[in-house]
């Protein structure tokens, strides 16, 4: 496989070494050195936020021979800068929950963000989403991996606004997590020491739950849910009680709760006192199903966020 560094019609003069002289991405990937010099050389210097939040940096696991891996944190000023409208995908996509996946065999990363995937292929610098080449070609500079910004908006929910003037390069990056409903989650999440699980909407929490536990999504109004894998019980429902609902949504939660229970009572023991913390509190039309750590503190930010949402 002959991996290349870099797009040819971004950096037509780039040339690369051999595959005996690879480099650990800081994408994840093994790439070849780069000979000739980057022409847009220095630190990144484009202004990147995402729901209104600045983007300074990302984190990822480096494999380190014979010892396993390491989680290494990088600012954006210390990678490559590239050329106009190129944003590193890795570094959005995380701030955002996102994740990636590289493919050292099929010289290929994948990106997951939300239901949707981005494929980069090193052997020819194409990207594909979902699974279809779009228009536009991948970069890739010292084991970062970069797009045109035009890609993300090809994301489901997200909008790229280019802010950019002659003093430098800006934009503005807006997702389905950037409203008062998913920030006041994930800043409970955050709270309460958990993950971000599987996303789902309230006709998905009936089609997981529906039968087992008699959950139906005609119980709330609006609401999100993330809910556990098999290694832990972390669940967060947020939404809006349905008139005349709250009765038949709590049985339905305290049943998941009980299932939830009595699976931590014998596996991964640990987990079982969050789960007899469950807490399911209401505040005006709002409600909070949560199993996570800091119960108490997770509540009390519910109490108080819920204000955000009837604005």
């Amino acid at each position: 496989m002959n991996c290349k560094r870099v797009s040819a019609a971004a950096l037509a003069l780039a040339m690369t070494a051999s595959l005996g002289s690879a480099a650990l991405a800081s994408d994840g990937a093994q790439v070849p050195m780069l000979i000739s010099a980057n022409p847009n050389a220095g630190g990144y210097d484009k202004v990147i936020t995402v729901n209104d939040k600045v983007l300074e940096g990302y984190e990822y696991d480096r494999e380190v021979p014979g010892w396993g891996s390491e989680s290494v944190s990088v600012l954006l000023s210390e990678i490559p800068n590239a050329p106009t409208g190129y944003l590193p995908l890795r570094a959005v996509l995380q701030a955002d929950g996102g994740s990636a996946y590289w493919d050292g065999e099929a010289g290929q990363s994948t990106f997951y963000y939300e239901k949707d995937v981005i494929l980069t292929d090193f052997n020819d610098m194409s990207i594909s989403v979902n699974d279809e080449k779009v228009k536009g070609e991948a970069l890739l500079l010292e084991g970062v991996t970069y797009v045109p910004s035009t890609i993300l908006n090809l994301l489901e929910g997200v909008t790229v606004t280019d802010n950019s003037t002659d003093e430098g390069e800006s934009y503005a990056i807006a997702t389905p997590n950037g409203t008062p409903l998913m920030k006041l989650a994930l800043s409970i999440m955050e709270t309460a020491d958990m993950g971000r699980g599987m996303k789902s909407t309230p006709a998905e929490l009936e089609e997981f739950y529906g039968e087992a536990h008699g959950f139906k999504a005609e119980w709330m109004t609006e609401g999100v849910a993330f809910l556990p894998m098999m290694t832990s019980p972390d669940t967060l429902v947020l939404g809006k009680l349905a008139e005349g609902s709250q009765e038949e949504l709590e049985a339905a939660f305290e049943s998941y709760r009980k299932q939830q229970e009595d699976t931590f009572s014998w596996y991964l023991s640990q987990n079982l006192p969050k789960v007899e913390n469950a807490k399911f509190v209401t505040e005006g039309e709002w409600f909070l199903f949560l199993i996570g750590e800091n119960a108490d503190e997770a509540v009390k930010l519910f109490q108080d966020g819920v204000k955000t949402l009837a604005e």
